[in-house]
């Protein structure tokens, strides 16, 4: 079927309808996540979001019949993924009508990505909604890769070991003694080491990430003196074995609703990590969240980062996918 569609630029006269049709593909995650948030202020969130992108990002619109039908756009990056400018289109960045989606897709990029290399930008990445398998299939062939994983679970107790510190001072409740705190300034120094290997773990095979090698004290003291972010470490004879921490805001617009906190960090020793210290922080996390009052938790996290896939994968399901293609800059398009 050959779709009559006329391209155009991005124009602010679309935004509302460009905030339809994510709202719709939101509305189709929400189905196969029924605790997915929504509310009333999404819509109007959304427009607000999509209507920055377009006034300052880069890409096209579809219309049929002077009605939209798809676009895609997406924030120009100076070094995406390496030293080659990119584009990055968020989850609010591109859609498309349900009945015809993957051919608007298709044409999309052919025209976009023509105009984004002449440009000179040649890594693209773009985040989607993870239960539309024809669209994951749709970018798959397109030559697009999986990178990140953007994930929720609602809040729940976990079962296992008492995680509080006064709960496990028992012997039978906590053989190992190890105790979960939740941490403030004062004990960053002792957890400076932990950050530090944190860091430098992304740079392992296959994960392969050039992390720079920060001062990891003024860096966690920093970060824990925003607002509303938390810090919680496991110790066993005061030496810390691994930590957790969470903030209110992340990757994608999901990640911004009030009745979420986030995951943005979490390290455990690679000695310790048999003995559930993970699973044991996690659920300090979800004792915290409950008795503080929001219903979901959200983590992002890196699909090649094998560990860290496993774990999270045990605890929450993903709803949003980020891919990305590399395009050999040697293409010269005049």
């Amino acid at each position: 079927m050959k779709l009559e569609i006329q391209f155009d630029q991005l124009n602010k006269k679309y935004v509302n309808a460009a905030a339809d049709l994510i709202i719709s593909a939101y509305i189709e995650e929400k189905t196969a996540i029924p605790f997915l948030p929504y509310k009333d202020e999404h819509l109007y969130f959304l427009r607000k979001l999509i209507k920055n992108l377009f006034n300052n990002g880069t890409g096209i619109v579809a219309v049929r019949n002077e009605e939209l039908i798809g676009f895609i756009a997406g924030f120009e990056v100076e070094e995406l993924f390496g030293k080659c400018k990119g584009i990055y289109s968020p989850l609010y960045g591109h859609g498309g009508k349900k009945e015809c989606r993957s051919m608007i897709y298709q044409e999309l990029y052919m025209h976009v990505a023509e105009k984004w290399v002449k440009q000179a930008f040649f890594t693209h990445a773009l985040t989607f909604f993870a239960h539309d398998r024809e669209t994951i299939d749709l970018w798959f062939w397109q030559g697009f890769g999986l990178r990140c994983v953007d994930s929720i679970c609602e809040s729940k107790n976990i079962p296992g070991k008492n995680l509080s510190p006064e709960n496990n001072s028992s012997p039978e409740n906590n053989p190992s003694k190890i105790v979960i705190k939740k941490a403030n300034e004062l004990d960053v120094p002792a957890l400076a080491n932990i950050h530090r290997q944190h860091n430098m773990y992304y740079r392992n095979s296959p994960i392969f990430m050039p992390r720079i090698n920060e001062d990891p004290v003024q860096d966690l003291t920093d970060w824990l003196k925003k607002a509303n972010h938390h810090l919680w470490a496991a110790y066993q004879d005061e030496k810390p074995l691994g930590y957790i921490r969470i903030q209110p805001d992340a990757e994608t617009f999901v990640s911004e609703h009030i009745d979420i906190m986030n995951i943005t960090g979490a390290y455990v020793l690679e000695s310790e990590r048999k003995a559930g210290i993970g699973t044991m922080l996690l659920g300090a996390v979800q004792e915290w969240l409950l008795k503080n009052g929001y219903n979901l938790c959200g983590v992002d996290f890196e699909s090649i980062n094998i560990t860290g896939s496993r774990f999270w994968n045990k605890h929450f399901i993903p709803y949003a996918y980020s891919m990305v293609r590399r395009i050999d800059e040697r293409i010269s398009i005049s």
